[in-house]
């Protein structure tokens, strides 16, 4: 009698039924779109921020040098006489036409470089103006146009920076101790203003975001004519 072999059942082989798979796929599908979510957020975030530094360094750059220009005024004539009288409507030493709208009259200040490769001293005329963008740019361009030699023997060629773009105006006003205002004759006053205001407003950024606030540098006036300290000297007096 021949005996039977009996095999075990062998275990069913079973696969991912099809609704798994698209359950699979749809969280699969969901998670991905949440790291490319946060991905392109943060990289739109780091590109926005260095934009922003970017543009507050040269703000703060260009403020630096205004500061400085304005802070620098020395009095008319002075001891080498070679300073002129702030007039914000009179005879200037540097031309407009050819650079543009002008923003300051000419400013006598002390903030020229000494160094080996310098010719002057420390003494020049610094004048602001509005020039058009020459890179297609949406707004004007902040020029400080600088004459170094104030005694040339023929007409005095200013030497041209821009400071900052991206202008839409810009404007100087003169603070008399009671109020601001827009013009200043020292000639007439035989004074000097207490401080100086300049303030610029940026165009405003692509993208329909809001206009960025104007930006106000107000520096105090430290040197005083003999009239204004006549003047300061009565107001004190009981």
């Amino acid at each position: 009698m021949i005996a039977r072999r009996t095999f075990a059942p062998r275990a069913r082989r079973r696969g991912f039924t099809l609704l798994e798979l698209i359950i699979a796929t749809a969280v699969g599908a969901v998670v991905l779109v949440v790291i490319q979510t946060t991905f392109f957020s943060a990289l739109r975030l780091h590109n926005t921020t260095h934009a922003r530094l970017a543009e507050d360094q040269s703000v703060q750059r260009a403020a630096g040098i205004i500061r400085r220009d304005l802070a620098g005024l020395v009095l008319p004539g002075g001891a080498s006489g070679m300073a002129r009288e702030l007039s914000s409507a009179g005879e200037t030493l540097t031309p407009a036409d050819s650079l543009g709208e002008r923003v300051t009259p000419d400013i006598y200040t002390s903030s020229g470089r000494i160094d080996g490769w310098t010719p002057f001293g420390d003494l020049q005329a610094v004048a602001y103006f509005l020039a058009p963008s020459g890179q297609g740019g949406r707004g004007r361009n902040l020029v400080r146009a600088v004459t170094r030699n104030l005694l040339p023997v023929q007409e005095a060629v200013p030497e041209d920076q821009v400071i900052l773009a991206d202008v839409d105006s810009a404007a100087l006003s003169y603070f008399d101790g009671t109020a601001w205002t827009d013009s200043w004759e020292s000639a007439d006053t035989q004074t000097l203003p207490v401080a100086f205001r300049f303030s610029i407003v940026r165009v405003p950024p692509a993208g329909g975001q809001a206009a960025s606030a104007p930006v106000d540098i107000v520096v105090p006036v430290l040197v005083r004519t003999t009239t204004s300290q006549t003047l300061e000297a009565e107001e004190a007096a009981p």
